[in-house]
């Protein structure tokens, strides 16, 4: 294929797949008996989402619970405030994505982004593979891009419906999908039909589509604070944007981001699908009625961080920092303001066991840092009101592979250490370059377990073999004179002592300087094994190198 093909900004091949009102979905399959009732998920006095029965009366997303239950007095509502099992479940759709492809970028908990373009090129490649579109398409379609990206576009329609069917499959939920050759259009295009419906859309579209939005503040990367600089210089709607001069936009913002913003209004997005890794930080907040007492803050940082607990334990990961958020009202101005302090912790206090389950000990360390934290933020001598207390764990590290740890290295040294010393002490061979006997010489001449396992054989044979030490001379048996090999003696007297385990009468034929090195090999090794076996008898209790000789 031309590379230039793949420079060409149709080339990309994107998915979004949203799941329907996803909190809702849950929560059914923890109660089905919800499933043909209008209800709505709680939080606080808002409701975060609803059903679709709940949405025909006008409930509307982050809408008040007085407001809603005007709409709908028949309203069910449900606690929402664990986003545990959320958590979970959106975690289980991100990984399911990934069997299509290594590109996949969460946003948010029901929302990811998938790049298919290398699948695509494979549906391709099948000279047997049908191309067509399934479901919706948006825009007219009488004129299309003549580079190759339509064919792209519907493959990858057929692939987002496969994703979708499998979502359903594995895991009971509906969700919506948008196809386009940017996230931008992916995105918008998706919300077009709901719900468990998807919708592809050509480039030739893009301008129609943009234009269907109905303000500025409905594309997506254009928030509050962005939409409210603009109205500030007029621009409103979708055809503001387009038609004001770039250098009206640069008094308000930088060269690069005003052409960022007119091209978002034209349906232009070069931003790559970012393939997502863990949260940067995992973290919970709950408002709460006026709190003025450090008894009551302590016991909803106890309530809050057993909650914060069970996420890290799912996470995996062992975090290094823990943050306080704290949300101080002032009965004067009538006004909040939020303050946080961060510190860091031990992260022992996580490798032990099951996190959720930490110890009571543990979990007192975190709160002593936390309520240290907490006076910092407020002056607990002087009257406080609190209204919002929040936890959050930063800085993680992951936790250490068992195939990869000191324990394994250290226990893999000591066989080691072990057979090598073995085979050199009780070599039966003549020349000194196979002074050492192979391993199953040694294990044929000793007692064997049935089916023994490897790491239990070379610790008895490390055993057994300190115990057929003791029968011989040891450093410390040996008197001084008999130790002293000095170049003097050998070349003098003639007489090199003979290793233990080598026959005497063949070792006499060898020449001196053979003799000498196999004398000095014996004696090396006898004494690394014997400080060995003395240190390994002096390790009592429970401590680091009784584990690992144990193991």
């Amino acid at each position: 294929m031309n590379p230039d093909y793949y420079k060409d900004e149709h080339y990309r091949t994107i998915i979004h797949v949203d799941l329907d009102c996803f909190y809702a979905q849950v929560e059914v399959m923890k109660n089905p008996e919800l499933k043909n009732v209008p209800f709505g998920v709680q939080q606080k006095n808002i409701v975060v989402t609803s059903n679709y029965l709940a949405r025909e009366f006008g409930i509307r997303k982050c809408m008040l619970l007085s407001d809603a239950k005007q709409m709908c007095p028949n309203l069910v509502l449900v606690n929402g405030e664990d986003l545990n099992d959320y958590r979970s479940m959106s975690y289980k759709v991100t990984s399911l994505l990934q069997k299509y492809s290594n590109s996949v970028e969460r946003l948010g908990l029901d929302e990811n982004f998938i790049d298919v373009a290398n699948l695509v090129d494979e549906k391709l490649q099948d000279n047997t593979f049908q191309v067509h579109s399934v479901g919706n398409i948006f825009g007219n379609i009488e004129t299309l891009c003549q580079c190759g990206c339509e064919v792209r576009l519907k493959v990858a329609s057929l692939i987002a419906e496969e994703m979708r069917k499998l979502i359903y499959e594995e895991l009971g939920l509906t969700s919506c999908a948008g196809i386009a050759h940017n996230k931008l259009l992916a995105k918008i295009v998706c919300s077009k039909h709901k719900p468990n419906q998807q919708t592809v859309i050509f480039p030739n579209s893009a301008l129609e589509l943009m234009l269907s939005l109905n303000s500025v503040e409905n594309i997506p990367g254009i928030g509050k604070a962005t939409s409210e600089a603009l109205r500030t210089i007029n621009i409103r709607t979708i055809q503001d944007l387009q038609n004001i001069a770039i250098s009206e936009l640069n008094k308000l913002f930088d060269s690069e981001k005003a052409k960022f913003l007119q091209n978002l209004s034209y349906g232009i997005d070069k931003s790559l699908v970012k393939r997502s890794g863990k949260p940067l930080s995992i973290g919970l907040e709950d408002s709460c009625k006026l709190i003025s007492a450090e008894k009551e803050v302590k016991e909803k940082l106890t309530e809050l961080l057993k909650r914060l607990l069970i996420l890290v334990e799912a996470d995996g990961r062992i975090p290094k920092t823990i943050k306080l958020t704290v949300r101080k009202f002032d009965k004067l101005t009538k006004t909040s303001r939020r303050e946080t302090r961060q510190s860091n912790i031990n992260p022992h206090l996580f490798t032990s066991g099951k996190v959720a389950l930490m110890n009571s000990g543990n979990v007192d360390k975190i709160l002593i840092t936390l309520m240290g934290l907490f006076r910092k933020i407020v002056q607990v001598r002087r009257p406080f009101h609190i209204t919002l207390l929040g936890l959050s764990f930063n800085k993680f590290n992951e936790r250490p592979d068992i195939r990869r740890s000191l324990a394994l290295f250290l226990r893999k040294d000591l066989e080691v250490q072990s057979i090598t010393s073995i085979e050199n002490l009780n070599s039966n061979d003549s020349s000194p370059e196979s002074a050492a006997p192979s391993p199953s010489s040694y294990r044929e001449s000793s007692d064997q377990e049935c089916e023994p396992t490897p790491k239990r054989t070379k610790l008895n044979m490390f055993k057994r073999n300190l115990m057929e030490y003791d029968k011989c001379e040891s450093p410390c048996k040996l008197r001084v004179q008999d130790l002293q090999l000095n170049s003097e003696k050998h070349d003098n007297n003639q007489n090199i002592s003979c290793p233990p385990s080598v026959d005497e009468s063949v070792f006499k034929e060898l020449p001196l300087d053979v003799q000498h090195e196999l004398w000095s090999e014996y004696k090396r090794t006898r004494n690394e094994l014997v400080n060995f076996g003395n240190r390994a008898k002096r390790v009592k209790g429970n401590t680091l190198l009784n584990y690992f000789v144990k193991k």
